[in-house]
């Protein structure tokens, strides 16, 4: 019974083979045709972020002139509206209009004397002062101080002296302009056919939403999928076949075609709120960013490139050789190994790539060195951020580090984890 049992269990060997065979292969290809999808998005996402970036930009606002001329013209415009005479004022507007008249008074009687005694001589000098009288003028200050008062009091008069404030603020602000060029912003601002910066961010904002949660499902379902690939294969005491071990190989190039194309890691610090009295209103300005960048291992190795320095472009070959080149020859030279195309099993090379290339490898240094790049930016960004909070009062300065790790970065984590199990299941079970 036992025998029968053992002899239907080694018959349905095949069979348990052939199914592992059909779902990893469903899988792998539902995993890449994922990684695919993510990759487009990826792409669209870091122009999406990149564009918002531009829009919040601390040069259109913050440090923008325009900003600050619209936030002051509507602090006046409020000002001049809302001003009333009541019991309490009253007194202080009649004594400060007062002293400004006796100023103007006194200005004049000093012009008079100059012009006089520049021109005139004698008898004529004696006569000249009679010709204006001051004094009475002096004692009729309080009867113009009032009716100054009640012209300031006419809506008409408030209107134009609103107009008027706001004629000589926009005089300003056109001999007061930024050195920054503005043709940026208003290219975004053309793409989305919005008429302002706010319209622009709200519907940037809502695209970036949107995107980050298909983008984040992308990355969930292509690391489910592979590791269901590994571990459905792995489930065993026995050898596997070339078709599993293939199966496995394309897995771990999904991951790392998706972690070399796909941004890793978000840089971000911005003024999240400045808030200060003028005149007893506030002056608000909100999401101002100071820095940003969001890039994949491929943009790094074409901007370290294209820098054109000799160190920048050593740095790059390195970057592009030991995260780019070493892990496709290692993908590469397994799938020769297995296949052993050529008997190729015992080419040095071939060898070295796929059983002794996991000490050698800079794939996971790489990632350790992405991870304590993460942390030492966030740190450091964080802490200048909190400096600029302390040393601005009493402006009161809220930041935000809007620094973070992105899918790219965790598919490339799995990939080297997946390189290393691979080079042990082509070692061992193979």
């Amino acid at each position: 019974m036992l025998h029968q049992w053992g002899n239907a269990m080694t018959e349905n060997k095949p069979g348990r083979a052939h199914l592992k065979i059909v779902i990893s292969t469903a899988a792998v290809i539902a995993a890449m045709v994922l990684t695919m999808q993510l990759i487009s998005h990826a792409r669209q996402l870091q122009i999406l972020k990149t564009e918002l970036a531009e829009v919040n930009h601390i040069r259109y606002g913050l440090l923008n002139t325009d900003e600050w001329a619209y936030q002051l013209a509507t602090i006046l415009s409020m000002k001049i509206v809302e001003f009333k005479l009541t019991p309490e004022n009253r007194e202080k507007v009649i004594q400060n209009l007062e002293g400004i008249l006796n100023l103007m008074i006194d200005e004049v009687e000093v012009m008079l004397k100059q012009e006089a005694a520049a021109t005139l001589s004698g008898a004529k000098k004696f006569f000249s002062g009679f010709v204006i009288n001051l004094d009475q003028l002096r004692d009729n200050v309080p009867s113009y101080a009032n009716t100054l008062l009640m012209e300031l009091s006419n809506p008409d008069n408030k209107e134009f002296m609103q107009q008027f404030l706001l004629d000589k603020l926009s005089e300003i602000t056109v001999s007061t302009y930024n050195l920054d060029q503005m043709d940026p912003l208003q290219a975004v601002m053309e793409k989305y056919s919005s008429s302002s910066k706010e319209e622009s961010k709200e519907l940037i904002s809502e695209q970036i939403e949107m995107k980050e949660e298909v983008i984040n499902n992308r990355v969930l379902l292509i690391l489910l999928l592979v590791c269901a690939v590994y571990l459905l294969n792995l489930i065993t005491r026995h050898k596997i076949n070339r078709t599993q071990t293939t199966l496995l190989i394309l897995a771990a190039f999904t991951l790392l075609l998706g972690g070399i194309t796909t941004p890793m890691i978000d840089l971000e610090a911005k003024i999240d709120l400045l808030s200060l009295k003028l005149m007893g209103e506030d002056v608000i300005f909100q999401n101002n960013i100071l820095f940003f960048q969001s890039k994949s291992i491929t943009d790094v190795v074409r901007i370290l490139v294209q820098e054109g320095s000799l160190q920048m472009i050593f740095v790059g070959v390195l970057v592009f050789t030991f995260s780019i080149i070493f892990p496709a020859a290692k993908l590469i030279s397994s799938l020769l190994y297995v296949y052993s195309v050529k008997n190729l099993r015992e080419n040095r090379l071939i060898r070295f790539f796929v059983i002794q290339s996991g000490k050698w490898s800079m794939a996971d240094v790489l990632v350790v060195a992405l991870f304590m790049a993460y942390i030492g930016f966030n740190g450091i960004i964080g802490n200048q951020l909190n400096v600029l909070s302390e040393s601005a009062k009493p402006v009161e300065i809220f930041t935000t580090n809007g620094t973070r790790l992105l899918g790219g970065f965790y598919l490339f984590l799995f990939f080297c984890i997946s390189s290393l199990v691979l080079s042990v299941i082509i070692t061992r079970k193979t």
